[in-house]
């Protein structure tokens, strides 16, 4: 049993770690999910994982020797702690309906074809009432899940690398 919770304990800590260093990386690296079922799949298993995942490391927190006083308070610590994730996990979600979307591909690489340069704009969806600022965009596709993104200077780019797509016969 007691390897069970400590399996338990490690997992959950694991967890946390990995949810702190992804929204870490989120912040500092270029890179996006490519479809929205993933990023809702992502988004919802951190929605619900954190909080439970900050609960179940009581499993490694309450020892025996503990006296009542120093359980229950390390309890309701844990449980307000969960709740402040839940809350910060609620404008995290919310804070997610927005994003890049392609307007138009306007250049491929003559070397690589996973790599465009798009004309991209920032979306709200319904919440959205400005006009789209539109910007241009080197997209790198990474995987069948992650593209790498970062702004380019259409004016500043080496056309013998490039080709106009052409987007009046897509």
């Amino acid at each position: 049993m007691k390897l069970f919770l400590k399996i338990f304990f490690w997992t959950s800590i694991t967890f946390i770690g990995v949810c702190v260093l992804l929204a870490l990386l989120g912040l500092i690296l270029p890179i996006e999910l490519i479809n929205d079922k993933i990023e809702n799949l992502y988004l919802g298993i951190r929605f619900f994982g954190l909080p439970l995942a900050i609960i179940f490391t009581l499993t490694g927190t309450i020892k025996k020797k503990h006296d009542l006083g120093t359980i229950l308070g390390t309890v309701f610590t844990t449980i307000a702690v969960s709740f402040i994730s839940f809350l910060i996990m609620i404008f995290v979600f919310f804070g997610s309906v927005c994003g890049w979307l392609t307007d138009d591909i306007l250049f491929e690489s003559k070397t690589n074809t996973s790599i465009t340069i798009e004309a991209r704009h920032y979306d709200c969806g319904a919440t959205d009432t400005q006009r789209p600022k539109i910007k241009t965009y080197k997209v790198i596709k990474l995987s069948k899940y992650f593209i790498w993104s970062t702004k380019v200077d259409t004016n500043k780019i080496d056309k013998r690398e490039w080709t106009r797509v052409n987007t009046e016969t897509r």
